[in-house]
């Protein structure tokens, strides 16, 4: 038995008495969290009635973020008809035309320079 649970005995709030408080509303920060990626920490924080800070050291753990950012990119891709992803993978690859010329382009430059 450690000491939180012998305090826990005792009566005393602390340490694993304290945790069952809170478990609740840490899974509700955390649900909203994720499943709401347009929500600001503000806005789960009036939701579920805890503060801001309380949401913030509840949701920086980074696998709790990329959750988040992947549901927030579902949310975006979802709104997206076929028409809008051809014309954005068109202007991708043309990007990265674009991208490889120009270093074409500055290797001869680059090679021009040092014969010079």
């Amino acid at each position: 038995m450690d000491y939180s649970e012998i305090m826990a005995e005792n009566g005393r709030k602390g340490g694993i008495a304290k945790a069952k408080k809170y478990k609740p509303l840490i899974r509700e920060v955390v649900r909203l969290f994720v499943t709401r990626p347009r929500m600001t920490q503000q806005e789960i924080s009036q939701k579920v009635g805890v503060s801001q800070a309380f949401v913030s050291e509840h949701t920086k753990n980074p696998y709790t973020k990329l959750q988040r950012y992947e549901r927030f990119i579902k949310d975006i891709v979802g709104d997206l008809t076929d028409e809008e992803i051809d014309k954005i993978l068109l202007k991708a690859k043309l990007e990265e035309k674009f991208l490889a010329h120009q270093d074409d382009v500055k290797t001869v430059k680059d090679h021009k320079r040092s014969k010079i």
